[in-house]
């Protein structure tokens, strides 16, 4: 079955690309990022971008093979297929490009939250034209995860934004501290 004459392909295409850009994304993050907690909450959003393109390449590849999708919890067991690894590349280099040597750990951290908000709301909407119960259930159970990764997001800036304020408070007091 051919991708164009298949929405279902389509939207898993479109899945899988924006799972690659956050991979791609989160990886070249934490790779510029010198703060070892940011460092690991970029890893841990990348490993998860990781198992999320897992799912949707197996999907792709039991829809483009067999014409039918895969229970979700199989779908974590399975493999893709080399065909469907051959279709996609490794990586995306476009959201990567938005990591500079300017880039802070703040400023990485707005792009991902617009990243996450982005991906959440194509899986809602994806999940809403899915014809297909196991369709919907991948894509909303994707949604659930961005939701989770932007929540953890938010709470990372959160931190970094009171450590500086718990640093000022502790360390140099300020002069109303008498």
């Amino acid at each position: 079955m051919h991708e164009k004459d298949n929405p279902a392909l389509q939207a898993l295409h479109q899945g899988i690309q924006t799972e690659l850009q956050g991979l791609t994304f989160y990886r070249k993050a934490a790779e510029h990022t010198s703060d070892p907690k940011g460092k690991q909450v970029l890893q841990s959003l990348a490993h998860e971008e990781v198992e999320h393109l897992h799912l949707l390449k197996v999907q792709y590849g039991a829809l483009a093979s067999d014409g039918q999708w895969v229970a979700m919890e199989r779908a974590s067991e399975l493999e893709p297929g080399r065909e469907v690894e051959k279709i996609f590349p490794q990586s995306d280099d476009t959201l990567a490009k938005l990591v500079t040597p300017e880039s802070d750990d703040m400023h990485l951290l707005q792009i991902a939250l617009d990243f996450e908000r982005t991906g959440w709301q194509t899986y809602q909407r994806l999940a809403e034209e899915a014809t297909d119960a196991a369709g919907r259930d991948l894509y909303e159970f994707l949604g659930r995860q961005e939701q989770k990764h932007y929540e953890y997001i938010q709470r990372a800036q959160e931190y970094l934004q009171t450590e500086g304020a718990w640093y000022f408070d502790e360390e140099e007091l300020p002069m109303f501290e008498g």
